[in-house]
């Protein structure tokens, strides 16, 4: 820039000295368009200058990046498309129990009290790989986590004298998206749970099925994109359980369950989405799970499935060794969701959402199990308590996500689970399990884009206690007469605060 000046203004005095007074007079507009002309050649020239500079520099760190690559090992080719990913919770959990009382056996010892308010510090880990074939058509994976074995979360609480901690399989799965049939997904393996209408009342989040399922999606009617899906699911193979149904004998029976589904889901615009879908579960064999998740319960194991052949009253010693029909499920889910957006409030707080699921059970079987074969034991079956209760209810909404720094979300959810609506032991076990209701309430922050903190507080009461006289601990001639069990659990309260990091 400096020399472009000097070398304009010699230009100049050069002219002017080698002119008349007149003469420069009259060459003025010549002499400025000789400066403009001279003016943009510099700057062509010295923009010529800097673009080759720039180019060299380029082409130097380009060189240097080839150089370095070269000299690096190359990933084996069974490593391309691979991910790693995972997430790791710290969770601290207190429960209190507001009027629940222990069941007794006799008269003489009833073991009435209030237990104690509960502390747990609970951990969950999860990781696990991905890979993929041919533009990510074909992908096989698995994740392994912490926890107890129980097929509803890797939860992991801090006890057993500082003992290791055991690591399990969650997931080992493979599934196909072929180009050639857009929206068509099949699947198998230990997998994520595909049915779209799930909720907190039928599957727990940590909850992953075994089986084979088909997944198709229409992509014909733009925004507008339904659905059909179907499931085949293990739930315990070669179990035991006679012909007849009961717990005795050593026929061997596989429990599995069928599932079925349809609905859509339709985005109207940026700001509104709905979804509607139905599915039918079908179980078979219920009484060969040994596993004991696919029973039913009253308040305080009132009525537990002994998991080989059905309904024990598990408060009566003498009642515990007979057997009652299985519980069976022919279930039918339906699943709402409407979600919208409020662009006049802050970013976090846009996105709303409201959902509403409703469950009934075709299979109610009281009528079967309600009669005891035994009447020596006083009618130990008869509580018209649980009499046609096959159906649950849940209801709620969420204002905000979770993806990214600052971002939050509030939940809330009401429910009422019937005694005779779903399987116990695949829901949420946080809400009771049947014959429960109750609402929760949740809020999560992001401390940054994988970090997030939040706070839950669950409520629940038992729908029926244990107050008819049918179910009195001591109901028959070896006890004496019969005393009846006071209110089972009339409140749990489960507070909780969570640390999530997400890699």
């Amino acid at each position: 820039m400096y020399r472009k000046t000097m070398l304009i203004g010699c230009v100049f005095a050069a002219v002017l000295l080698s002119a008349s007074p007149l003469s420069a007079g009259e060459n003025i507009e010549d002499l400025k368009e000789q400066v403009r002309r001279l003016n943009q050649r510099l700057e062509k020239i010295e923009s010529e200058k800097t673009r080759r500079i720039e180019k060299e520099e380029l082409a130097g760190l380009m060189k240097e990046i080839l150089d370095e690559a070269q000299a690096t090992p190359a990933l084996p080719d069974w490593m391309r498309n691979l991910t790693f990913y995972g997430d790791f919770r710290l969770r601290f959990e207190h429960q209190t129990f507001q009027g629940r009382q222990g069941g007794g056996t006799t008269v003489a010892n009833p073991r009435v009290g209030e237990p104690k308010d509960r502390n747990r510090i609970r951990m969950r880990l999860r990781f696990g790989f991905t890979k993929t074939w041919w533009d990510d058509q074909m992908e096989v994976g698995f994740r392994l986590c912490s926890g107890d074995n129980s097929p509803t979360g890797a939860n992991q609480t801090m006890t057993g004298d500082f003992s290791k901690k055991p690591i399990w399989i969650d997931l080992m799965y493979a599934k196909y998206k072929p180009n050639w049939a857009k929206g068509l997904e099949v699947g198998g393996g230990k997998v994520l749970n595909p049915i779209k209408t799930r909720t907190m009342i039928t599957w727990d989040s940590g909850l992953n099925p075994e089986g084979i399922y088909m997944d198709y999606v229409a992509p014909f009617f733009g925004e507008f994109k339904p659905y059909a899906q179907m499931g085949f699911w293990m739930v315990n193979e070669n179990g035991t359980r006679s012909a007849a149904g009961m717990n005795t004998g050593a026929t061997l029976r596989d429990t599995v369950m069928f599932h079925q589904g349809a609905g859509f889901e339709w985005k109207f615009m940026d700001a509104l989405e709905w979804f509607f879908g139905m599915t039918y579960y079908e179980y078979k064999n219920v009484g060969a799970s040994t596993g004991g998740f696919i029973g039913r319960y009253g308040p305080d194991g009132q009525w537990a499935d002994n998991g080989l052949g059905g309904q024990t009253p598990t408060q009566n010693a003498a009642a515990a060794t007979q057997a009652y029909a299985a519980a069976d499920f022919r279930q039918l889910e339906l699943t709402t969701k409407v979600g919208w957006k409020l662009a006049f409030l802050p970013t976090p707080l846009q996105k709303w959402m409201a959902w509403f699921t409703f469950v009934h059970n075709f299979e109610d079987d009281y009528n079967v199990w309600n009669n005891p074969t035994v009447p020596a034991l006083g009618g130990i079956g008869a509580d018209r308590h649980f009499k046609n209760d096959p159906n649950a209810y849940a209801a709620g909404f969420q204002v905000g996500e979770n993806s990214k720094k600052n971002d939050i979300s509030i939940a809330y959810a009401c429910y009422y689970i019937e005694y005779g609506s779903v399987a116990q032991g695949f829901g949420d076990g946080a809400l009771g399990g049947p014959n429960s209701k109750g609402h929760l309430l949740q809020a999560i922050y992001n401390i940054d884009d994988f970090l997030t903190v939040g706070g839950t507080m669950i409520l629940f009461q038992p729908i029926h206690t244990n107050d008819n006289p049918a179910n009195a601990n001591n109901a028959n001639a070896a006890n004496g007469p019969a005393v009846l069990f006071p209110h089972s659990q009339d409140l749990t309260a489960t507070f909780r605060l969570e640390l999530v990091w997400k890699f």
